[in-house]
This record gives structure tokens, sequence and C-alpha cells, in this order.
């Protein structure tokens, strides 16, 4: 049933962005937003912008490229938890996740990006790595999916004891857990500059 308002005039789906930024697909700390399980929500990152004013001024800030969606064959934006993509082959992830053997990066003409993670509660704590996109040839989904699992489960174990502000986020043996992180997609947030969209399941 379609509800219209008599204030506004009804807005056409021509009109609907299908655009996902980082920024506002993450900022809500209680955004269950969509998935299935009720204990899976989204980590609320801040989006990288660079320190330098001149850059931020000069750089471009809107996105370019699609997101990069990471999904279970037969499901819609859930996600896939990282523990499965850093320790499956690429051969097991090709019948387990959607177009695991898509080149996610032959359009973009990219030669490498910089991922950033920016954790809440821990913005004293710098992450920034350079990925060759074809290293080993085109890079594919799954072969994505087990760079970002790799750098997700290094960054943790090097923030492991640090001191938070955020202590609803905080990472520890007796709270979050790499085995509870789960990878949504990856966003172009600036010029070169990707994020992972991620989620938290505490199941």
């Amino acid at each position: 049933m379609t509800y219209n308002n008599p204030l506004h005039p009804p807005i056409k789906n021509v009109q609907c962005s299908p655009f996902s930024a980082l920024g506002s697909a993450v900022t809500n700390n209680s955004a269950h937003s969509g998935f299935i399980s009720p204990q899976r929500r989204r980590l609320p990152q801040a989006t990288y912008t660079p320190n330098s004013k001149w850059r931020s001024a000069t750089g471009r800030l809107n996105q370019v490229y699609a997101p990069i969606i990471f999904d279970y064959i037969g499901y819609t934006r859930q996600g896939v938890p990282m523990q499965e993509l850093g320790s499956r082959s690429t051969y097991a992830l090709a019948h387990m996740i959607t177009g695991a053997n898509d080149l996610v990066f032959a359009h973009t003409g990219l030669q490498r990006f910089t991922l950033r993670i920016m954790w809440p509660g821990y913005s004293h704590i710098e992450w920034a790595r350079s990925i060759e996109v074809n290293a080993n040839g085109p890079m594919t989904r799954a072969q994505l999916g087990g760079i970002l699992a790799m750098n997700f489960a290094r960054f943790l174990e090097k923030i492991r004891g640090e001191v938070t502000t955020a202590p609803e986020w905080r990472i520890s043996s007796n709270g979050i857990r790499f085995d509870h992180v789960v990878l949504v997609g990856l966003h172009n947030v600036f010029e070169d500059v990707w994020q992972a969209d991620v989620a938290i399941d505490l199941r």
C-alpha cells in the first residue's frame, strides 16, 4: 500500500539515487538496516578526508567507482564474515559468494588503491595500506575479500589492548573479535582511497 504525503510532491523512482556513500551508510550506531540477523549492525566509521586543506579543497570528494559488494549466493547486502574470506580458498569462495570471479577493478583502470580503516574509538591509530590491483593478474572479488580480511585481521591484532574512546566498539578477547567482523562492501571515498563497509555480528 502506498502512502502519499499531501505536503510534498511524490518522489519518482528516477529521482532516487542508487548511490550509498560509506559515510551515510555506516554512521547510524543502531543501524540493523536490512540485515536478516538481529545481532548484526553496521560499524559507524568516519569517512576518510585528507588532513591537507589544499587536498580537501582540490581533491575529488565524490565517488567515481561503484561500491564492490560482498554477499553469499542468494543473499543481498548481508555481507560475508571476514573469517570466511580469510580462511577459504578462492575455489571454495567461488561456490559461496556472489560474483566471486568477477574482475572487480577491471573497469577502473586503477593500478593500486589505498585501504583506510577508521575504527570508532581508535582515531589515534592510522591504518593506510597501498594494495596493488594487478599484482598476480586482474583481481577477483574473492581475492579482494581475502586481502581485506587479512588487513582487518592485522589491524585488529595491532589495536588489541589500545585505549578506546568508544567502549561499545572495543577490540578485545571479551569484546569485538575478528570472527565478529562481516564485510559488506568496499567504497571509494576520496581519489584512490577506499574504505570497507563493515558490520559486527556478535552471534
